[in-house]
């Protein structure tokens, strides 16, 4: 039985603001990886050094992705909970959703990169971001993110199912805390390193799920909402305070590797929640119109094909030889940012028209059918984008 507390109504529709917090999650990690990477920005003074070390920060972009991902998913499934064949339903849509691109990911780089046989294998169980347990290198970084990601659902549909909301709560609020003392052990022991990425990463979902179960209560929920999302920002604000002197503002320190990622998804946590309460205000349309929701309906594309687009840039510029000769001013780093982010972009629309949208339409079908098995029940329009 549900709590008294919760119920299914209309929170689960489509918010078009936390496509816009997609979009920005995205371009962050593109800024990162095809401009903080590929320049060399250390060599330059002034604006442009600036703008380089700004970039640096576009790492956040996965943990905003991690606590995004926990509240949609976990928004679904609380709404799933009591249903008939909630898991077949749960791991037949995730399979629609994550299979096509990733397989066809897997597919390129056994295909594109010598000796990658043993990583793709590694990444099709989802494990790519414990390589070095099989004495693998990695060849493809990216995948990391996923593996934990699909790691943390093997198990979370289990815990929602089977037990009340009050002790998903505590379940959440539990991994919250032991996964930055996990991340503390790591630095501390590099050689439990891979014990520690599997059970240390999960905390950013936990936020995501926290700020699902806040989105169901019945009353007062715009008020509710915002004084969560202040309750977490000022949190936010205290841990900086408090452990300002211990480094927690750097990775570099014990302080910061555990309780960095913290802030970055408490302030995650509170910026979706404002967006949630506010949705649908002008001062947000920018994050419900435009470029940003355009890239978030992109993003999962555009992260899986982003890594190989500056290579084939850089054999574009190859036709022009004197153009190298240019390679440590800024103005080169920007335009080999824009031709790779440009690139990236046609590759994931390409991508998302051809493969994404003919198995999100399938995956809305079966959700149409599933909704056949129990009619009495108000549906509520998921965006298929949305998870």
């Amino acid at each position: 039985m549900q709590n008294s507390n919760f119920k299914n109504n209309d929170r689960n529709t489509h918010i078009p603001e936390l496509d816009g917090f997609r979009g920005i999650a995205i371009l962050s990690v593109l800024f990162y990886h095809l401009f903080w990477f590929t320049s060399p920005g250390g060599s330059w003074s002034g604006l442009p050094f600036v703008f380089w070390k700004i970039t640096q920060i576009g790492w956040v972009g996965v943990n905003l992705f991690f606590v995004l991902s926990g509240f949609l998913i976990s928004r679904i499934l609380i709404h799933q909970k009591n249903e008939p064949h909630y898991f077949k339903r749960f791991y037949k849509k995730r399979a629609l959703r994550i299979l096509p691109l990733y397989l066809l990911t897997l597919v390129f780089i056994f295909f594109h990169y010598e000796h990658s046989g043993k990583f793709v294998l590694t990444s099709l169980l989802f494990l790519a971001h414990i390589p070095n347990a099989f004495g693998i290198v990695p060849c493809y970084p990216g995948l990391w993110s996923l593996s934990i990601e699909e790691q943390f659902y093997l198990f979370w549909p289990q815990v929602i199912r089977r037990v009340t909301f009050s002790h998903i709560r505590k379940v959440s609020y539990f991994l919250c805390l032991v996964s930055p003392l996990i991340r503390g052990l790591a630095f501390y022991r590099p050689d439990l390193l891979t014990l520690c990425m599997l059970l240390g990463g999960f905390d950013g979902f936990a936020y995501g799920a926290i700020l699902a179960l806040q989105n169901e209560k019945t009353s007062s929920e715009k008020l509710n909402l915002k004084t969560f999302s202040l309750r977490c920002v000022l949190v936010g604000i205290l841990m900086i305070i408090v452990g300002f002197k211990f480094g927690i503002l750097t990775r570099q320190r014990v302080v910061g590797e555990m309780f960095l990622p913290s802030l970055i998804y408490l302030f995650s946590t509170s910026f979706m929640a404002y967006c949630i309460a506010e949705s649908g205000r002008n001062h947000l349309r920018i994050l419900a119109k435009g470029f940003l929701p355009q890239w978030g309906k992109l993003s999962y594309g555009a992260y899986l094909c982003h890594y190989p687009i500056p290579e084939y840039v850089g054999k574009i510029f190859s036709f022009y030889p004197k153009i190298w000769d240019h390679f440590f001013s800024f103005w080169f780093s920007c335009a080999y940012f824009g031709l790779s982010l440009l690139g990236t972009y046609l590759v994931a629309l390409i991508l998302h028209h051809f493969i994404e949208l003919p198995f999100l339409r399938m995956k809305s079908t079966f959700s149409a059918e599933a909704q056949s098995d129990y009619p009495q029940k108000v549906t509520t329009g998921i965006s298929s984008l949305e998870c």
